[in-house]
């Protein structure tokens, strides 16, 4: 992904949220079940997303990028350090690509919660419980951000935010 296209300064303009469980194949989990929610990139949903605002995100051409908040916005939210809140907590950090994308990380990750490649996707926390992605893209002039989590191997949301200049 060039990173040109993500830089500049992105308003919040709504979000959708979807909670499911992990499909089973007879008795037992689908083995690819994890790979799959961590790698989908929710796209179906941006047109069910519900009108919000109050959260900017800024993306620098050194990879850098901030959020920054200002009032309520309503949105589905996992903090940096995967925890479900009952507010929109923001966290800096760095974007990483790799063949399957753009994706954000927090500037401080714990050693505890230090992220694995085991699923093609750049996770931004995974604790052994809680496994987060945070992938963005460009889908005609706005920014889209899918939260991808997977809880107990078992559990799953996708929060989907759209943001523009």
């Amino acid at each position: 992904m060039n990173i040109d296209s993500i830089v500049g300064v992105w308003l919040l303009i709504g979000s959708v949220s979807i909670n499911s469980e992990i499909n089973f194949i007879g008795e037992e989990p689908d083995p690819k079940g994890v790979t799959d929610w961590l790698n989908d990139s929710g796209e179906e949903l941006i047109d069910k997303i519900q009108a919000t605002s109050g959260l900017t995100l800024s993306v620098s051409a050194d990879r850098t990028f901030t959020e920054v908040k200002q009032g309520s916005p309503s949105i589905y939210w996992f903090s940096d350090e995967g925890v479900l809140e009952s507010e929109v907590i923001p966290f800096n950090g760095v974007v990483k690509t790799n063949e399957y994308g753009a994706f954000l990380q927090p500037e401080d990750i714990p050693s505890w919660a230090t992220p694995t490649n085991n699923y093609g996707v750049i996770l931004r926390y995974d604790d052994g419980d809680t496994k987060i992605s945070d992938h963005i893209y460009i889908r005609e002039d706005k920014l889209v951000r899918t939260i991808n989590v997977v809880t107990d191997e078992l559990y799953l949301d996708r929060i989907v935010v759209v943001y523009e200049k």
